[in-house]
């Protein structure tokens, strides 16, 4: 088998991406068989669904066919990943593949012959491409290089990134704004030159490999309030770490961050904690402010959301007043502290520059949303919001603490229920005593 490294790459330019609500889809032609993959800017390994996955997860999608396909070449190695939702297992093998103009002459991928949790089905996609780093790639390097790699390798230097703009669909309108990739050049339409981006280092644990595009995070704000976070638990971090993922519908951090935000917005009963769903949901009028510092300390980014990507019409939802909130909460996160999905990459043209002998990784950003304009268009399609902006910071009530108030509630309980037993029942029993007392005296 290949090992993906001596491959002929012909170079392509703007590739487009397929907006499905949750995820981003672009077309891979994998054996001269198009499928539909999950674009992923939070995982490392390709692999597309095979004819062998008979799980209810994988049904209903097009399927890549050894049988049909003269150039596949099997290792015989198998193939496992984890997702933070989701798995998929199956085996490695190499194939012709082309992303856009760019033409691989040996990939390494994965046929998938068992996924759970990834609804392949319900999304429309065969399989998932990922352009992080290939140190955390499930397939390993004796077996072959990821696809990003690939092509980077037959780059030169100044050409080594991929950038991106993620489109917003319009659930009044049923249109969409446009959603896209290139490799190795920037788009024009969005910008001339690199010099209109603010560029940051990629974070890097010390002696450790590139593995998430990853930058510190150096404050959330909600109308102009700034919200507590939680300590980094990244090793080596002094702010939390947001890791750039693609592949991730919503904006993930700390259950205790995230409900100090929505107690933060929640101003007249307007926000709800969906037990069901174990999500966080908006009255879907409900505006607000939301901007997001990226950076390191003194030079950082501040990057302001949309309220449509905070505040989302959620076409499964059983009630349409109640939205669904585009900020929700994973303690499952081990790549970061916090997960910059898709409602926060929406907001930004984002470049992934890969490292060189003379520099680090980069992440560059610039701001596509105008806050005045995006307030307008919120509540053009909305409406007016009548409760007052948020002017005083929620609250989080750790676990422990709700275990110590329920306790002590119980015991206040408790107390009065034994008073009331105490009153009613060694009350009469007095009262009867004595006059069997007064009885005798008689």
């Amino acid at each position: 088998m290949s090992n993906g490294r001596d491959t002929s790459i012909t170079q392509g330019t703007r590739i487009p991406l397929r907006n499905v609500d949750v995820a981003y889809l672009l077309r891979l032609d994998i054996g001269d068989h198009d499928f539909w993959v999950v674009f992923d800017t939070g995982s490392s390994d390709l692999w597309v669904a095979s004819t062998d996955c008979n799980t209810d997860d994988c049904h209903g999608v097009p399927k890549y066919s050894q049988a049909e396909s003269h150039t596949l070449s099997l290792s015989g190695e198998p193939f496992k990943l984890n997702y933070l939702a989701g798995s998929v297992a199956g085996t490695v093998g190499s194939e012709i593949i082309e992303l856009g103009s760019y033409r691989v002459a040996s990939q390494t991928f994965a046929l998938a012959n068992q996924t759970s949790g990834l609804d392949l089905g319900g999304i429309g996609n065969s399989g998932i491409v990922g352009f992080a780093f290939p140190s955390i790639a499930a397939i390993q390097p004796t077996l072959g290089t990821t696809l990003l790699e690939n092509i980077f390798n037959h780059l030169s230097d100044e050409h080594r990134f991929f950038a991106y703009a993620l489109g917003r669909n319009n659930v009044e309108t049923g249109t969409s704004s446009d959603s896209f990739v290139t490799i190795g050049e920037l788009d024009s339409s969005i910008v001339n030159d690199s010099n209109q981006l603010s560029f940051f280092s990629v974070f890097q644990t010390s002696h450790s490999p590139y593995d998430f595009w990853k930058l510190p995070i150096q404050s959330i704000t909600i109308d102009s309030l700034s919200l507590p976070l939680s300590r980094s638990l990244v090793p080596g971090a002094f702010s939390p770490i947001g890791v750039l993922d693609t592949g991730t519908t919503f904006i993930l951090g700390p259950t205790a961050d995230v409900e100090t935000f929505w107690n933060t917005v929640n101003v007249g009963n307007s926000v709800r904690y969906n037990k069901g769903s174990q999500r966080w949901e908006v009255r879907c009028n409900r505006f607000m402010d939301v901007r997001i510092k990226l950076g390191e300390q003194g030079g950082a980014l501040e990057i302001p959301l949309h309220p449509e990507d905070i505040n989302i019409i959620w076409k499964w939802a059983d009630d349409n007043s109640w939205c669904i909130g585009g900020l929700q909460a994973s303690d499952g996160v081990n790549s970061g502290d916090w997960i910059l999905g898709d409602s926060f990459l929406k907001n930004a043209y984002v470049v992934h520059q890969a490292a060189t002998s003379s520099r680090p990784a980069l992440i560059g950003l610039l701001n596509l949303t105008d806050p005045k304009t995006a307030l307008s268009d919120f509540q053009k399609a909305r409406g007016q919001d009548p409760l007052p902006t948020s002017s005083v910071l929620g609250h989080f009530t750790p676990p422990q603490s709700r275990v110590l108030v329920i306790a002590t509630s119980v015991c206040v309980i408790c107390g009065l229920i034994i008073g009331v037993i105490v009153t009613v029942v060694y009350g009469p029993r007095r009262k009867l005593q004595r006059t069997l007392e007064q009885n005798r005296a008689a």
